[in-house]
């Protein structure tokens, strides 16, 4: 069965929703699109379920973040399941990286200093495709445990695997960019400052810009992911309205972004992907607060980030 995907957003659609008091985008007019659809046979999607005990870990594909989980209760994953297309960039080998640390002690109530006993996860990777009724069939791809492996003496398990994965789509965003890590102090510090004024960009859009500033900033991103994703129109849509907490959104009473501080700067995708991190626990640095109306609650949110630099270039993007 064929399904279609979107490319493309209008960015005209932005500039109607702004005049609109800045409401949540209107794509109500989506269907103009039509000429960005792309057809693809072999709509493969892949994810995989996660299980652990008394662990913290983070997981990477294609060395990039997919996976973070930071273990306060001592509860664990039963079969947690997470997608993977969005770093998975076109068919082949690809490369699971996965980093382990001492979970939760729920009787001390504070972080474990060594591995237990029975720290570890276990991993099932999947593939799912639509058969010819539309439901969405899944099969084995993979299977992956620390539980036999040796934990390290420093209370921190690194270990690799690879899988294939058959998808029809190609992304080259990547394959196109230089590669900002690097071990000289002085260039090091010329991307440090390019990041953070980035991001501080980036912070002033969301404290006092405007929707068509925000889509600028993020459209090349959301045009991979649904490249990626395989999204129909209305998926996108929803992409738009709830994953951009944004200030001038119809439902939220409060929005504030913190300035951009306490930060480490991390590299990922073999030194393509630049990011700053809080130093305390990793998060991205680019964070805030908001509540929605009708709520007494204010949530924090952090405002994931990653940028390159693509070749014959000398301005970072959104990645």
């Amino acid at each position: 069965m064929k399904k279609y995907i979107l490319l493309g957003l209008i960015l005209p659609l932005l500039a109607h929703a702004e005049k609109k008091a800045e409401s949540i985008f209107s794509h109500q007019y989506i269907s103009t699109t039509v000429k960005d659809i792309k057809y693809l046979e072999n709509e493969s999607r892949y994810g995989v379920y996660v299980y652990n005990t008394n662990c913290s870990f983070e997981i990477l594909i294609n060395d990039i973040p997919v996976i973070k989980y930071s273990d306060t209760s001592g509860s664990g994953l039963a079969g947690s399941y997470f997608p993977l297309n969005e770093g998975i960039n076109k068919k082949g080998t690809q490369r699971i990286s996965i980093r382990m640390t001492p979970g939760f002690n729920k009787d001390q109530n504070t972080l474990n200093t060594q591995f237990s006993p029975d720290s570890g996860m276990k991993m099932k990777i999947v593939k799912s495709l639509k058969n010819k009724t539309g439901s969405w069939e899944e099969s084995d791809v993979q299977s992956y445990s620390t539980f036999k492996k040796k934990m390290a003496a420093n209370n921190i398990f690194e270990d690799k695997f690879t899988f294939f994965a058959d998808i029809p789509y190609h992304v080259e965003t990547l394959e196109n960019a230089d590669v900002l890590q690097t071990t000289d102090p002085d260039k090091l510090q010329t991307i440090e400052q390019e990041v953070v004024a980035k991001y501080n960009k980036i912070r002033n859009i969301y404290t006092s810009g405007s929707w068509s500033a925000l889509a600028n900033i993020y459209y090349n991103r959301e045009k991979r992911i649904a490249k990626q994703l395989y999204l129909l129109p209305d998926e996108i849509k929803d992409r738009w309205n709830h994953e951009y907490v944004f200030r001038t959104n119809t439902d939220i009473a409060f929005f504030d972004v913190k300035p951009i501080e306490n930060y480490k700067i991390t590299f990922y995708a073999e030194g393509k992907i630049v990011c700053l991190q809080e130093i305390n626990d990793g998060k991205s640095a680019l964070r805030g607060d908001f509540k929605r109306k009708g709520k007494d609650n204010v949530t924090n949110t952090y405002i994931t980030l990653y940028l390159y630099r693509p070749k014959g270039t000398s301005l970072l993007e959104v990645y």
